[in-house]
C-alpha cells in the first residue's frame, strides 16, 4: 500500500494476517458498503468470480457475478459469523434481475464448504428470504475498475478530498482500511448505531468527523 508519512492510526493497526472470505450479493456496491463497517474485516475488493469470461465487466460480466472479496481478522470476526451475517442480509434483498446479481458463497476448501452449507441449511429452515443462494467453488477472482472500488465514498467530494492526502496511488486507496470504513459508513441502506472501533482512529480533521457522526443513528 502506498502511503504518505502520515499514515491514519487505523491502517497502522491492521493485523498482519487476514483471512479471506468471497460473496456475491446483488451489487458488489451495496455488499461492499456493508461489509465495511464490519467489526473484524479490514480490507475490501469488488470484482467478478465463478465464471469462465476473460474480460468482465459491469455491461458485460459475461457468466461472471459481482463478488466482494473480504479480508478479515479471524481472532475478531469468525467465518462462520461472516457467513451469518451474508445471509441474514439476504433475507431482507429482493430477488436479483441479472444472473450477475446473483446471491452465491464462494468457498476455497472443505471446511469452507462444510461451514457453508450448514449456515444455507439453517437459513432455509428459518427464513422465507429468496432460496436461490448457492455455493460455489472459488477459482478467480477479477478486480473491477478503480472508479467501482469504494464507490460511494468517491461520490462525495468533500470527503475525497480529506482522504486523498493520506494516499499517493489508487492501490494505497482502494486497499486502506480507512477508506473502506468511510465508504461503508455513507453507503448504508440501513442506519446503523457504532462502529468497530474509535473513529478519532481515522484522523480526520473534526469537522470533517461531526459530519460523519450524522450518518450513524444515536
Amino acid at each position: 500500500m502506498a502511503l504518505t508519512s502520515a499514515t491514519p492510526r487505523i491502517d497502522q493497526a491492521t493485523p498482519q494476517r487476514l483471512e479471506a472470505a468471497v460473496f456475491g450479493m446483488g451489487s458488489f456496491l451495496r455488499t461492499e458498503a456493508r461489509f465495511g463497517i464490519v467489526r473484524g474485516v479490514w480490507k475490501t475488493t469488488v470484482g467478478y468470480g465463478g465464471g469462465k469470461s476473460a474480460c468482465p465487466s459491469c455491461g458485460d460480466a459475461g457468466d461472471h457475478v459481482e463478488v466482494v472479496r473480504v479480508e478479515y481478522d479471524p481472532v475478531t470476526v469468525s467465518y462462520g459469523q461472516l457467513l451469518e451475517l451474508f445471509l441474514s442480509w439476504n433475507s431482507s434483498s429482493e430477488n436479483p434481475c441479472f444472473p450477475q446479481y446473483a446471491s452465491c458463497i464462494f468457498v476455497k476448501n472443505e471446511f469452507e464448504k462444510r461451514m457453508a452449507q450448514a449456515a444455507l441449511e439453517r437459513y432455509r429452515l428459518c427464513s422465507d428470504g429468496p432460496a436461490d443462494i448457492r455455493i460455489a467453488t472459488y477459482k478467480t477472482f477479477h478486480m473491477a475498475p478503480n472508479r467501482f472500488q469504494k464507490y460511494f465514498l468517491r461520490t462525495l467530494l468533500w470527503l475525497m478530498k480529506e482522504v486523498r492526502h493520506f494516499y499517493r496511488d489508487e492501490i494505497g486507496f482502494v486497499r486502506s482500511t480507512l477508506s473502506m470504513r468511510l465508504n461503508g459508513i455513507v453507503g448504508q441502506l440501513l442506519p446503523f448505531t457504532r462502529l468497530p472501533e474509535d473513529i478519532t482512529l481515522y484522523d480526520l480533521d473534526e469537522d470533517v468527523v461531526c459530519t460523519l457522526e450524522k450518518y450513524i443513528a444515536s
